[in-house]
């Protein structure tokens, strides 16, 4: 039997269901990843959803929107950090060099 690489079977699969497909679905992983983590703080910190949605102003559905990798953009990221009791700070990354913008 013939070894085979796996960026080789990466590459084939890639191919058959486009590369798009993949970087989408990659990106809606890493999302829920990030979501996932952002629960595990509010639970670490001890609060409910319910309390982190008072805090923000919103539903607790759209808590658990948010804790499924459901985020529209930084104003509502930072709601949420916020509403635990921490502050969103920005990092610009240019290879070995990093800017603080927030």
């Amino acid at each position: 039997m013939a070894v085979k690489k796996w960026a080789d079977v990466r590459e084939r699969h890639i191919e058959a269901i486009g590369s798009d497909v993949v970087k989408a679905e990659s990106a809606q992983l890493l999302a829920r990843v990030r979501g996932h983590n952002l629960a595990e703080v509010r639970r670490r910190h001890h609060l409910t959803q319910r309390q982190v949605a008072q805090s923000m102003g919103v539903s607790v559905g759209r808590v658990s929107q948010i804790e499924h990798g459901d985020l529209s953009g930084l104003d509502v990221l930072d709601r949420y950090i916020t509403a635990l009791g921490g502050q969103l700070g920005l990092v610009a990354t240019f290879g070995d060099e990093q800017l603080k913008v927030g």
